[in-house]
């Protein structure tokens, strides 16, 4: 058989000098689409991280709060995926910012305080609530910090 050459077009696939190595990040469109990344992951956040913040498994004898920790595990992927996909700080910050004003219609009151976040039940203090809002809010800010002291070192 005889031996041909190169498909055509095969040069633009496999060819990388044409293609910019960074994601842009900085125009209008690459920041529009930071943006709605962000909302739409801190929408999801939020009504993941309030709807399971109160899941326990017992295990041997112990209840163990999995709602938050699978809370502020898919907060981090969130954050890491956001990052990952932009290269851009932003949407973090949109994800921290939001997620509280997100939240806020849900923790309206009723008769007996929150209506998803109780303040007690029973005359026990439910901190489960305190600690799901620090998570989804405080989560992506230490990721920014991190991120922020992680490019200043670099040379």
């Amino acid at each position: 058989m005889p031996v041909r050459g190169p498909s055509p077009g095969s040069d633009l696939v496999t060819d990388t000098r044409r293609r910019p190595a960074t994601v842009e990040t900085t125009s209008l469109s690459a920041r529009i689409t930071q943006g709605v990344m962000a909302v739409v992951l801190a929408v999801i956040s939020v009504l993941l991280m309030l709807t399971t913040h109160r899941m326990q498994v017992a295990l041997g004898g112990v209840d163990l709060p999995v709602g938050p920790v699978f809370g502020g595990a898919f907060q981090i992927v969130t954050c890491v995926f956001l990052y990952s996909a932009t290269g851009s700080r932003l949407p973090l910050v949109v994800v921290g910012s939001l997620w509280g004003l997100i939240a806020l219609p849900f923790l309206g009151h009723g008769a007996g305080g929150g209506v998803l976040m109780p303040a007690e039940i029973a005359g026990r203090l439910q901190l489960g609530g305190w600690i799901v809002q620090g998570l989804g809010v405080g989560i992506p800010f230490v990721a920014v910090l991190v991120i922020t002291l992680w490019r200043r070192r670099r040379p």
